[in-house]
């Protein structure tokens, strides 16, 4: 009998398991059209939107820059984002992808293949809204800062 107990437990245990891994894997494949309506600072996307978006940005090679008070230029940058759109930064034949989280304070930035790689495995999901950057200059330097090791190293 104690042999039987131990089975139905294991066996709620292992039903709990995957109702959780269910839940977030229903909010980790909500994408930029998701459902929910938990809205915040991040132009009207829902949180679950918002941790895909970013995973999907990461995943496609995406570099995810720290800010604090020791980045005054990237702070500036973060705040002229526009929040949950891809903003595109060209000069010179670059093309960079910049991607504001102002609610756990980062930037993720991305050149032109990590954007491509980030459409493909959006796959048929809506993905944020792309425009082009208003101030040029001001990421173009953030970029230089960057690399030339001025500021915090761009984390993966």
């Amino acid at each position: 009998m104690g042999d039987q107990r131990i089975m139905m437990d294991d066996g709620k245990h292992r039903t709990f398991q995957a109702a959780v891994l269910l839940i977030f894997l229903s909010l980790l494949l909500a994408g930029c059209a998701g459902g929910g309506e938990t809205r915040y600072e991040t132009g009207g996307q829902t949180l679950s939107q918002e941790v895909t978006t970013e995973y999907l940005l990461k995943s496609a090679g995406f570099q995810k820059w720290d800010i604090n008070q020791n980045t005054p230029s990237r702070q500036a940058l973060l705040m002229a984002l526009p929040p949950g759109k891809i903003t595109t930064y060209k000069r010179n034949g670059q093309t960079y992808h910049a991607y504001a989280d102002v609610g756990s304070s980062n930037i993720y930035v991305g050149d032109d293949a990590a954007y491509q790689r980030y459409l493909s495995l959006a796959g048929k999901r809506q993905v944020c809204e792309r425009v082009t950057g208003a101030n040029q200059v001001q990421f173009w330097s953030c970029m230089e800062e960057s690399q030339q090791g001025a500021a915090d190293t761009p984390k993966q």
